[in-house]
């Protein structure tokens, strides 16, 4: 068999030890990121540069060390200096509170102190096949979760994620025939179910999720205007779920999963549906060879912290189907990288 050619992603005239230099970096790269979104400092320049002790008095910083901060960031496209003034970059947008696909959010969580401890354990995991979150706070993932505040942060951050996911579905699949969908979640947000709701008015949804991330989504669902067709319920999934959907949707939730577990909570699937329900699983399909993809990474902040969950396959997707009881009708590839399983009952 002829090995794949290695994909070293670096320039060609770049030494493989400076590369590899380079992409050590990642990790200072990564932190600054969080700095500046846990300062808000993308906020503050939303209406124009400002100085650099002007956003000193504002953050109540140290001016010579933010400038530093500021710098490195401006030296990777992260705001941009002129004279000692910054600016916001079209990357830096993203880091604002308020602009459509937000990810500061997103930064925030992923920088949380818990985070990049269980990052700094991969090797423990690699050993044992165990999640280092385990291992390090004596409890799951989704235990921890059910503290209130600390779904309330997890909603937020999915929020933000899920909100180019949710937009990426109704781009590509036709709902208009469904009268009542099911978005099951797992400490996830409210976005798919007000996007689609939305976007059909005479639709029925039901977001399904766990006790903390219902009451977490709930002001989301209440401002989004879209009266009493939106019906919130609590329970676990490997338990039941709600009944009669026309659609079932699993965005990000099948991952999170082993084998056994994942057949468990589609067999509740199917036995909740209607006769010709569809399930909808939206995931990140693991491609072969050595391309670049973030699905790789995702699985691996898998191993870390879930019971089993991993990135599936095309194929290893419609293994676990045909165990539940269902066959795959067509695979839809979106815009992100996230795909779009669509199955029946077989």
């Amino acid at each position: 068999m002829t090995a794949t050619k290695p994909n070293t992603n670096m320039p060609p005239d770049l030494p493989p030890q400076v590369a590899m230099m380079q992409m050590l970096g990642g990790l200072r790269v990564a932190r600054l990121i969080y700095a500046a979104a846990e300062l808000g400092i993308a906020d503050l320049l939303a209406d124009g540069s400002k100085s650099i002790d002007e956003l000193a008095q504002a953050t109540d910083t140290h001016a010579p060390s933010l400038y530093r901060l500021m710098r490195s960031l401006a030296s990777v496209g992260i705001f941009a200096e002129y004279e000692r003034c910054f600016s916001l970059t079209p990357l830096a947008e993203f880091l604002q509170s308020d602009t459509p696909d937000s990810v500061r959010a997103a930064v925030k969580f992923f920088g949380q102190d818990w985070h990049w401890n269980v990052w700094e354990n991969l090797h423990y995991s690699v050993k044992t096949g165990k999640p280092a979150f385990e291992h390090l706070y004596g409890q799951g993932l989704f235990e921890y979760y059910q503290d209130p505040e600390v779904a309330r942060v997890s909603s937020e951050s999915k929020a933000s994620i899920s909100q180019r996911a949710a937009q990426s579905l109704l781009a590509n699949y036709d709902f208009s025939s469904m009268h009542k969908v099911v978005d099951i979640g797992i400490y996830a947000s409210a976005s798919t179910i007000i996007a689609l709701l939305q976007a059909h008015p005479t639709m029925q949804g039901v977001l399904f999720d766990f006790p903390s991330a219902i009451a977490a989504a709930t002001p989301a669902i209440e401002s989004a205007q879209i009266g009493d067709r939106a019906r919130l319920v609590a329970g676990n999934c490997l338990d039941s779920v709600p009944s009669d959907g026309d659609a079932y949707i699993l965005m990000f939730v099948v991952h999170n999963w082993d084998d056994d577990r994942a057949v468990k909570l589609l067999k509740n699937c199917r036995e909740a549906m209607i006769a010709d329900g569809k399930l909808l699983i939206v995931e990140m399909i693991m491609p072969p060879g050595n391309a670049p993809f973030v699905g790789k990474l995702i699985d691996l902040e898998s191993l870390l912290t879930t019971p089993g969950g991993y990135e599936r396959s095309e194929a290893q997707y419609r293994s676990l189907l045909e165990a539940a009881g269902f066959k795959v009708t067509r695979i839809i590839p979106t815009q992100t990288a996230n795909s779009i399983i669509e199955a029946v009952r077989a």
